[in-house]
């Protein structure tokens, strides 16, 4: 018999920052863990609701207000636990980081019912000290959690599709023999790093070992920098914007997160 998911308690108040749609950017690491997330970084690219198993009305109208006033005061909100579905009574508020630009997005706040939230929570300095001592906790541990299987696999189809994008681009632009040179141009750099990658007329082909996002960016930004000298940057740039339509919003918003979206 599996054993019983173990659920770590909301004890204390935790963040969570979203961008300006809504879709979160940053969760606090013992709050991912508290709705039962395998990693923070699955949240990544997740609508609000989606991220802490909130109604989906309650994260509109949280977010509308902190939009159109700056701040929302904490209000009693139910969360749901991802793994158990047991839902949870908190206390939410947020605010905005002051901009001259407008909204950008909003600095949640998910507190226990048994605490009163001191008013520093709806500070944004506040909040970047809490987001400093996160990560300096992360350091202490072992270093940034590991990204899902899930999310790994969709991440790689993000980075492959871009690349197949690119080489079809060469091969209309340049010929095969332009197209054969940014080919053994990303194999020889996978060969130097040690990376388990290989493309083969344009289809990336992925080894057993597990391959880091910072590796999908050096190569990212190589087969960007070919592409933008053998056709053009704005090309590139329409290629790869056309291309993007096809996923959702949360895989874009995770690729950009961790570096996949670079500009040619």
């Amino acid at each position: 018999m599996a054993a019983a998911p173990v659920e770590r308690p909301l004890d204390r108040p935790m963040f969570v920052f979203t961008d300006e749609r809504g879709a979160v950017v940053l969760i606090e690491d013992d709050l991912a863990r508290a709705v039962g997330l395998d990693s923070p970084e699955d949240a990544v690219g997740d609508p609000l609701a989606a991220a802490l198993g909130l109604a989906t009305g309650d994260a509109e109208k949280l977010l509308g207000e902190i939009a159109t006033t700056g701040a929302a005061r904490h209000r009693l909100a139910e969360i749901r636990h991802h793994r158990t579905a047991r839902r949870m009574w908190v206390l939410l508020g947020g605010s905005s980081p002051s901009t001259a630009g407008g909204f950008i997005g909003a600095d949640i706040t998910v507190s226990p019912v048994t605490l009163s939230p001191p008013a520093e929570d709806l500070d944004h300095r506040h909040n970047l000290e809490r987001m400093a001592v996160m990560v300096r906790h992360r350091m202490g541990n072992g270093g940034a959690p590991a990204i899902s299987e899930e999310k790994e696999i969709e991440l790689r189809a993000y980075f492959a599709a871009r690349m197949l994008a690119v080489y079809v681009l060469i091969v209309r632009m340049g010929g095969r023999d332009l197209a054969e040179a940014f080919e053994e141009k990303i194999r020889q750099l996978s060969l130097a790093r040690g990376w388990s990658i290989d493309i083969q007329r344009g289809r990336m082909v992925f080894g057993e070992a597990n391959v880091k996002p910072e590796a999908w960016q050096e190569i990212s930004r190589t087969a960007l920098d070919h592409a933008v000298r053998v056709t053009s940057k704005r090309l590139v740039a329409r290629e790869l914007s056309e291309l993007d339509v096809n996923f959702t919003s949360a895989t874009i918003q995770r690729a950009t997160h961790y570096g996949l979206r670079g500009e040619p």
